[in-house]
């Protein structure tokens, strides 16, 4: 009798836990993003520009963007970008009066469209192109000109996920910039682009 107690209640102990509400994995938290959600990233790319003719100055800086990507699942990821530079540059000039020193700033704002093609799971091939203004200063000989007007460039290169929300990327842009006011003059420039790309 006792063995028979003893097993009718090990029976009912494990049909107890039988019945115990199974395991549910915690659902994502309210808000946070998943891979089928539009993903902000923001940028900072370091810029090397090789000016289109010999006279003209060679420039160097820095820009920031902020983009938004579509589906990170599929192969093929479109990119909205808007974007802001700095760029320096100076060039020595010669003429019949002798030489002179010329220094530029210049700052395009521009938004611009990426088609991002992933080749296997950690890089993307990606072409695009921007368009926006540009505002340039000019100084050289003592004297002073702005200059401002349309610029856009188009461009290729390979990105690299580094981890789930980091990704560097190098590439090759051709642009040109219409400036006019006092500086009127068209700028052809082939810049080297090397950046870092983090989504928050």
């Amino acid at each position: 009798m006792k063995k028979l107690l003893s097993i009718a209640t090990l029976l009912g102990v494990m049909s107890g836990a039988a019945s115990a509400a199974p395991y549910v994995m915690p659902s994502s938290q309210p808000g946070a993003l998943t891979p089928y959600d539009i993903q902000p990233v923001y940028s900072v790319e370091g810029l090397y520009g090789i000016a289109n003719k010999s006279d003209d100055p060679d420039t160097y800086g820095a820009r920031l963007s902020f983009s938004l990507y579509s589906d990170a699942t599929e192969t093929f990821r479109h990119q909205f970008n808007l974007n802001i530079a700095g760029l320096w540059g100076s060039e020595t000039l010669r003429d019949e009066y002798g030489s002179y020193d010329m220094d530029v700033f210049m700052m395009p704002i521009t938004a611009g469209y990426n088609i991002n093609i992933e080749l296997c799971d950690d890089v993307m091939f990606y072409l695009g192109g921007k368009i926006g203004y540009a505002f340039c200063e000019e100084e050289s000989d003592g004297h002073s000109a702005d200059g401002d007007g349309l610029t856009f460039s188009v461009g290729a290169g390979f990105k690299f996920q580094c981890s789930d929300s980091v990704y560097t990327h190098v590439g090759y842009e051709f642009g040109r910039t219409y400036m006019g006011g006092d500086i009127d003059y068209n700028y052809g420039q082939h810049t080297i682009v090397v950046g870092v790309g983090c989504q928050f």
